[in-house]
């Protein structure tokens, strides 16, 4: 806005120039020096008049969008659901932005459909109810293209656009915008209206604008659905199994007639099966606690462990930190996959390495946490392959929180594991 009030100025200013020109070539032929300067004097105030209406304009128009992005965003405020965000979004659109219509698709989780999720107008006559809900292809229609090219677009006559897919009613002008989260389109936002060009870019601008709040709003329910199914991909990987184990030890040490050693055997894995999958639960459940989100707890947490597992093995440790550790906030899923390479390192280091001392340090630095782990133990072939699951879940843990993992180790000259998280 402001470049189009910049723009009429300067338009202005050019006709001012030409008109004072012409006025001073008529004014020596035909009236005198008075007449023409009021003349001259008038145009001018019209046209600092029109300035200035035009300027007020803008900025009228700019504190009523303002208004509304701010009316948007306060009404997402609070909305516990992905579905909660497109209802209301839907019938702000309509309500707010004047539409006839809007409904909102959302893609499947292939990225191969899109669904419509939500409506208001035509499509939605009650409560939240879609009337004929459409399935589209990504790719097919003006959604569909918008889903696959992440960008908006305007349809000034959809009777003259091949990509127009009929819903209720044949509708003459359609504009839609992606809601994208993480660079990839999540939904689309999409309206039709019966007059054609209907639309300008001052309604795409609009409803990008509203687009990018519901995907911020959007982002955090999706990355705490996300958090959710991996807790359960955990709980199950690491306790379901470890359950499973136990119930049948159980029924073998049940059997009549078992000899009272293998008896014993079998008690004594229940035990140490049942020992390992409370320790699971126990760093499940501190890493889902939201008070431990402090790199303070992380490395007190890591201190008891390291105590816990070194002083009884006879192993001499350090452990030193570097950087402005208390500035530094860990999400959930890194500090458990953080907390859990370490631990499985200070484990490997007690099983395997005959060492006898073990520094520890952490450093952070540029919103990098790096923590190096170095033993005088047998070290071990890194090219070789193990038959235990500890460096294959190390490696796991630093691709899911997106770190750079090392691990150097030679025989007789101890290990090295270097961890390199991004962290905020």
């Amino acid at each position: 806005m402001k470049r189009n009030a910049i723009i009429l100025i300067s338009l202005l200013l050019g006709a001012f120039s030409d008109a004072r020109s012409q006025f001073a070539d008529y004014d020596r032929q035909a009236f005198d020096g008075k007449s023409a300067n009021w003349t001259l004097y008038a145009i001018v105030i019209m046209l600092v008049a029109a300035s200035a209406y035009w300027i007020i304009y803008s900025l009228k128009q700019r504190l009523e969008e303002e208004k509304i992005i701010s009316g948007f965003a306060t009404s997402l405020f609070g909305l516990k659901t992905v579905e909660d965000i497109f209802w209301d979004t839907a019938k702000n659109c309509v309500e707010k932005l004047g539409f006839v219509d809007c409904v909102i698709y959302q893609k499947d989780e292939f990225g191969m459909l899109l669904f419509q999720k939500a409506a208001f107008g035509p499509k939605n006559p009650f409560s939240r109810e879609i009337v004929n809900r459409l399935e589209i292809p990504v790719g097919k229609g003006v959604v569909g293209w918008v889903a696959e090219t992440g960008r908006g677009i305007i349809i000034k006559n959809t009777a003259k656009d091949p990509r127009y897919i009929v819903d209720d009613e044949v509708r003459l002008s359609e504009i839609a915008v992606p809601i994208s989260i993480d660079g990839k389109v999540f939904a689309v936002i999409d309206s039709e209206h019966p007059k054609p060009g209907f639309y300008s870019p001052h309604h795409l601008q609009m409803l990008e604008k509203i687009a990018a709040i519901c995907a911020e709003r959007i982002a955090k329910y999706v990355g705490e659905d996300r958090l959710r199914s991996k807790i359960a991909r955990d709980l199950h990987d690491e306790i379901g199994s470890t359950l499973t184990s136990i119930n049948i030890l159980c029924k073998v040490a049940m059997q009549q007639g078992i000899e009272s050693e293998k008896l014993n055997d079998y008690l004594g894995k229940i035990k140490d099966n049942s020992a390992r999958m409370m320790e699971s639960m126990s760093d499940i459940v501190w890493a889902i606690n939201p008070v431990n989100d402090s790199m303070d707890k992380v490395i007190l947490h890591m201190k008891e462990f390291a105590a816990e597992m070194l002083e009884p093995a006879g192993i001499n440790y350090y452990f030193n930190e570097e950087g402005a550790m208390d500035k530094a906030h860990l999400n959930l899923e890194q500090r458990k996959d953080i907390y859990l390479v370490f631990k499985e390192a200070l484990n490997n280091a007690v099983k395997y390495s005959n060492a006898s001392e073990i520094d520890i340090l952490l450093q952070q630095k540029n919103d990098i946490l790096k923590m190096i782990i170095m033993d005088n133990g047998n070290g071990f072939d890194t090219t070789a392959e193990h038959s235990g699951n500890g460096l294959k879940n190390m490696r796991t843990r630093s691709e899911q929180m997106k770190a750079h993992l090392t691990i150097d180790s030679k025989k007789c000259g101890g290990t090295s594991i270097i961890l390199e998280a991004p962290i905020t």
